[in-house]
């Protein structure tokens, strides 16, 4: 699927949550930014190293529909709304099956517009060289992104649960049930009327 169309379903998904559900994504949006921090604050010298070494080619000529999932998406709109309208814009100018430098650049060359802990997992996890010191803080970045994509997942059964315990606890009031068939031999008696019936 295009960058386009990713960002148009993770607002669909965003739009369809319920409060409570909305704050339980919030909560978990938190525990991946906090994990980002955590890593950037562990990272100085694979961080320098990158700068040095790749001076912002990763950015550049880029397949950014491979970097950029839709749970990399939804969790940017989750904490920074504001942005949604020059995202829209930005994503727009995609041109899918083409390299193309990231279009999430600034004045197009730099730096990014998503702030340093509010970034996508690979372009957080993804260090040139010297990354063995940071290894737990990557997989703990990691580790809270699949929490993310797995609370849409689990979104439609935990529903079904909630719902079918609202009616085991109001005592299935509202739902109707077929009562049993009637055995062989037993005789049915129609008490309605039935076409070509004669009455008096």
């Amino acid at each position: 699927m295009s960058l386009r169309y990713k960002f148009k379903k993770a607002r669909k998904l965003l739009a369809a949550l319920t409060p409570a559900e909305h704050a339980e994504l919030t909560r978990i949006c938190e525990n991946v930014r906090q994990s980002q921090e955590t890593l950037l604050a562990n990272a100085g010298t694979a961080m320098q190293q990158c700068l040095h070494n790749c001076e912002g080619l990763c950015c550049r000529n880029a397949r950014v529909d491979d970097i950029i999932g839709l749970w990399d998406l939804v969790y940017i709109l989750a904490l920074r709304p504001d942005l949604v309208e020059d995202m829209a814009a930005r994503v727009e100018r995609e041109a899918p099956f083409y390299s193309a430098d990231c279009m999430f650049l600034k004045e197009d060359t730099g730096p990014c517009v998503f702030t340093p802990s509010i970034r996508p997992e690979v372009c957080i996890t993804t260090f040139c060289s010297g990354d063995g010191t940071i290894q737990k803080e990557i997989r703990r970045v990691k580790r809270q992104f699949f929490k993310l994509s797995w609370f849409f997942y689990w979104r439609k059964p935990r529903a079904a649960f909630r719902m079918l315990g609202r009616l085991s606890k109001n005592g299935g009031s509202g739902a109707t049930f077929p009562g049993p068939a009637p055995s062989k031999g037993t005789r049915v008696v129609n008490h309605g009327h039935t076409r070509g019936e004669k009455h008096d």
